[in-house]
């Protein structure tokens, strides 16, 4: 029986840690090699697949059912490098499908999957772009807690409105936090994990 899964909020995304990988562990797939594939691909490949859907409810979704379809079908794989080809490639086959259940525009999909390709044709792109993630979590995490939760919740889609009636604050502090906080982030991060901050939060 499948072991049960606990939907993971992006703000518990930066309470998870990384240990060392071993494939090995991978392919028992028991509640452990599940365990590990959430420790060290969750993140980058909701932040991945955000960049399609735009929802975050939505990536977190496409990508639980990524781990439950390679973890069901017991996958072998010949190194860690080809189970993270997998693992991407799943993800963003989910988002396009999602895309086109939803009739988004055509070329949109086709921008998406101009650039995978792109990233796959390169060497090292997917694991680059893995680390761009990684990098703009840990500067996220860098933060001071109020600034950080608000990043995180605008990364959610929220809005100033939003988040300032959840922190008990007004928009225009929010507005003001947030200006901060880009400003210490241009200073932690590399031009395309700030690409990426932008992206996600536009």
């Amino acid at each position: 029986m499948f072991p049960t899964l606990f939907l993971i909020s992006l703000h518990n995304l930066l309470e998870m840690r990384y240990d060392t990988f071993d494939i090995a562990v991978v392919h028992r797939w028991d509640e452990q090699s599940l365990k590990l594939l959430y420790r060290h691909y969750y993140k980058a490949l909701v932040l991945f697949s955000i960049q399609m859907v735009e929802k975050l409810e939505i990536a977190e979704e496409l990508v639980q059912d990524t781990f439950v379809d390679t973890w069901q079908h017991h996958h072998l794989f010949s190194n860690q490098q080809s189970l993270k080809a997998y693992l991407y490639n799943t993800v963003r086959n989910k988002s396009i499908s999602y895309l086109r259940h939803q009739r988004v525009e055509v070329k949109r999909i086709e921008m998406f999957e101009k650039e995978y390709q792109l990233m796959r044709d390169e060497d090292d792109s997917e694991s680059d772009r893995e680390e761009i993630f990684r990098q703009l979590l840990l500067g996220i995490e860098s933060l001071s807690p109020k600034l950080r939760q608000i990043f995180l919740l605008s990364i959610e889609g929220k809005t100033c409105a939003d988040i300032a009636k959840e922190l008990g604050i007004t928009p225009a502090s929010v507005k003001t936090q947030r200006q901060r906080g880009f400003k210490i982030l241009r200073q932690r991060l590399s031009p395309e994990a700030l690409l990426l901050l932008f992206m996600l939060i536009q």
